[in-house]
């Protein structure tokens, strides 16, 4: 490992103006873990409402910037199917309400069954725990 500083960002340098294609144009960024999810450019009005909406929802979940995508998709079917509910015609295709609800699934605001083992809740006390647990840790008395 070099001595000195770490190196900078191709954002960062960007927002400082020292950005060199020469020199910094191969260089990839990571995302860090918990940056909110961004909203493209391509969703239309009636999703863009359901985006805010939901964002609230999703973020208290666990979703981030990597699910910036799914979320989209979530918004424009539901704008969809929200529309063809208005529209008092036929109702959306039982396909677009079963994506639907697996999209809510994926994040996580498809009610308590959808949270259930989300990574960072508290262990569920149904299962039962390791039988090895206490070997090696016997009480002394």
């Amino acid at each position: 490992m070099k001595r000195g500083p770490k190196a900078e960002t191709p954002s960062a340098k960007l927002a400082r103006g020292t950005f060199q294609p020469s020199r910094d144009g191969g260089k990839t960024e990571l995302l860090a873990p918990g940056d909110p999810p961004i909203m493209p450019d391509y969703l239309t009005a009636g999703a863009q409402d359901v985006w805010m909406e939901v964002l609230g929802r999703v973020m208290s979940a666990g979703v981030t910037e990597i699910d910036s995508a799914l979320l989209a998709r979530y918004c424009s079917l539901e704008a969809l199917v929200r529309q063809a509910f208005n529209a008092g015609g036929d109702p959306p295709p039982a396909a677009y309400l079963t994506v639907l609800r697996q999209h809510e699934e994926l994040l996580r605001i498809a009610g308590p069954k959808s949270r259930v083992g989300g990574g960072g809740g508290a262990a569920d006390v149904s299962k039962p725990g390791n039988p090895f647990k206490r070997n090696g840790h016997r009480s002394r008395s």
